[in-house]
């Protein structure tokens, strides 16, 4: 048994396969085109309910190590399968603003950790200003009235409490909203 498969049975020329990480990949048609166009396959048919694979094929044509090669490779786990299973279902925009609010955050915490050694702003606190400025403003569509998000509401009632010395505050408030409207936009989405 291959750690992506077990052989159900195997006839020369006929091999039925259980693939668990099939139920992963729900186009099953285009899968199927996939492996019945390499030289020797004759037929494919998957079982997506019990995860199996049907692959016939030519014993002059396509050696079985070859094809259990292909199948393996086709199937291969990498290590970020995790981070796949979350964002698989993510689009790309919302890919995009968890991507921007993940470097601000990490701007943010550099900015924070450096602010009992350096009280005075330095280029990281601009930064930072800058990057959740830019985080903030861009996420959502861009056809959307920007003003009435929630991130540029708590952004600009932040600034007016706290005032523009304690921008870094100021920022992380901000961009803790951000990340929030961003996890709500991946649960609207049935993401998560």
């Amino acid at each position: 048994m291959n750690g992506n498969f077990a052989i159900m049975h195997d006839i020369p020329g006929r091999l039925r396969i259980i693939i668990p990480p099939l139920g992963d990949n729900k186009d099953y048609e285009k899968m199927e085109e996939m492996f019945a166009s390499l030289s020797g396959v004759k037929k494919v048919r998957i079982e997506p309910i019990i995860r199996s694979m049907l692959i016939e094929y030519d014993l002059e044509l396509m050696e079985r190590k070859v094809l259990l090669g292909y199948i393996s490779l086709f199937f291969e786990k990498t290590w970020c399968d995790p981070i796949d299973n979350l964002m698989g279902k993510v689009t790309p925009s919302i890919r995009k603003d968890l991507f921007r609010s993940v470097i601000s955050g990490f701007l943010l915490l550099l900015a924070f950790t450096r602010k009992s050694v350096r009280p005075r702003p330095d280029i990281i606190d601009y930064a930072v200003v800058i990057s959740t400025g830019y985080t903030v403003l861009s996420h959502g569509n861009q056809g959307q009235n920007k003003l009435g998000h929630p991130d540029i509401i708590t952004g600009i009632i932040t600034m007016l409490s706290l005032g523009t010395q304690n921008i870094l505050q100021v920022s992380f408030v901000t961009w803790a909203v951000n990340l929030f409207e961003i996890f709500y936009d991946m649960y609207r989405t049935k993401a998560v």
